[in-house]
């Protein structure tokens, strides 16, 4: 993912030099059809931000009634996005593990497969990237809709720009290019949630069995995960087990890890590092996106860092405390009726944009916003979904420590771990 990070920024910008006389041509080589009979909708990267573009996908049908909207995205996110039940079609495009030769035929195949499309309009969500900008030029379509910045030149391939506005959160921005700003805000009954079915759910309950935890009881679902591209969103590891122990032998919870097949061997560590008597259950790499939103939909509490399943679970109406520090939940925040987002920003958060691709610039060399959450505090927004306290929806609280080195979370004492679970 990185390196396709610098080869969209380095060679990105030549590329679209080289296709402006496809840019001026694209009037003449595909006739205008009113009213426009099929709509592309392109989104690549991030399951979470699939979860923040359901709020759109009702604009785009008011701005296109009776079109075919056609979803285009990355293999990986295809059983999430069709889960959603929000597009007519799933498209995907897969570029794990081919090298750049087979890269750049799958590209090809791709741009050619769109032509015989036929799209009208494209609407593309990518925020900055040249390779979704030039992947809506190879569609021919006469009407293409991107965000636009004076920094970024994305080779004026779309014919309608809208700003992103960085003081919104995403989901507005998303419904802004749809066609559908009003001047509110997104609320959280406009999301689509992820859709599971009942054999989801008693899958689930087999995988909770067998890893010894009833899932007829209370459960706490913690996720240590941001994925591989962007680890640096990764609340400590020794925090998440800490956590994890506390949960446990304090609030009497069975606690159940997630993440992907990728991310298991760091789920692994966690599980081992918790010193609570009943160890945590890895369930990374064992459930599907449905299962996933089942297990996710019945927890008594989801703590996760900023990440995917974190939109999801927000959207699906569960408790959720969101961790952030290198991004912002200004643009990211969970969107739900019983979230919250702990950030704790220094002078240097956020350090992760949607104009620099999402690339961290970090000049710690670890993730002190990060670090600057203690387990009492994310224990304590935890509990305070459990046993009923007001919370409000974002802990916007300043640094409360210097920026000279990694700050530890101070471990709980003997008489903090002695203290009875509130009634």
């Amino acid at each position: 993912m990185r390196a396709l990070q610098r080869v969209d920024k380095r060679l990105g910008p030549l590329v679209c030099l080289a296709l402006q006389p496809l840019r001026w041509a694209r009037p003449l080589l595909r006739p205008q059809r009113s009213p426009a009979r099929r709509v592309l909708v392109i989104k690549f990267w991030g399951v979470g931000s699939l979860q923040l573009l359901t709020p759109s996908v009702v604009h785009l049908r008011r701005r296109h009634p009776g079109a075919e909207l056609v979803l285009l995205t990355l293999s990986a996110n295809q059983p999430a996005a069709e889960a959603f039940g929000q597009f007519d079609r799933v498209l995907s495009f897969d570029v794990a593990g081919a090298g750049w030769a087979g890269v750049a035929r799958r590209v090809w195949t791709l741009m050619r497969s769109l032509q015989r499309e036929r799209i009208d309009v494209v609407y593309d969500f990518e925020f900055f990237t040249r390779f979704s900008a030039l992947v809506s030029l190879s569609t021919l379509a006469r009407e293409s809709h991107g965000f636009g910045s004076t920094s970024v030149w994305r080779g004026s391939f779309h014919t309608h720009v809208v700003p992103f506005n960085r003081y919104w959160h995403v989901a507005r921005n998303f419904r802004a290019l749809a066609g559908g700003e009003d001047g509110a805000q997104v609320v959280p009954r406009q999301l689509a949630p992820q859709r599971f079915d009942a054999a989801d759910a008693a899958r689930v309950d087999r995988v909770l069995e067998r890893h010894g935890i009833d899932p007829r009881a209370p459960f706490a679902v913690l996720n240590p995960n941001a994925g591989n591209s962007t680890s640096e969103r990764r609340w400590p590891r020794p925090s998440f087990a800490e956590l994890a122990s506390r949960l446990s032998d304090l609030d009497g919870l069975s606690v159940a890890l997630v993440g992907s097949q990728g991310e298991r061997e760091y789920t692994e560590q966690v599980a081992a590092a918790a010193s609570g008597s009943v160890r945590p259950a890895n369930l990374a790499g064992e459930l599907t996106l449905p299962e996933l939103a089942s297990l996710l939909s019945r927890a008594a509490v989801f703590v996760t860092n900023d990440s995917g399943p974190m939109h999801l679970a927000a959207a699906l109406g569960t408790p959720t405390v969101g961790l952030f520090g290198p991004e912002t939940p200004l643009l990211y925040g969970p969107l739900g009726e019983r979230v919250r987002a702990l950030y704790r920003p220094p002078i240097c958060s956020p350090c992760i944009n949607v104009h620099e691709n999402k690339v961290s610039s970090c000049i710690w060399g670890f993730p002190q916003c990060l670090v600057s959450l203690s387990v009492d505090e994310v224990h304590g927004a935890a509990r305070g979904f459990l046993f009923g306290e007001d919370l409000a929806p974002y802990a916007l609280e300043p640094l409360k420590r210097p920026l000279h080195g990694p700050a530890r979370p101070r471990p709980a004492g003997p008489a903090e771990r002695g203290k009875a679970r509130p009634d």
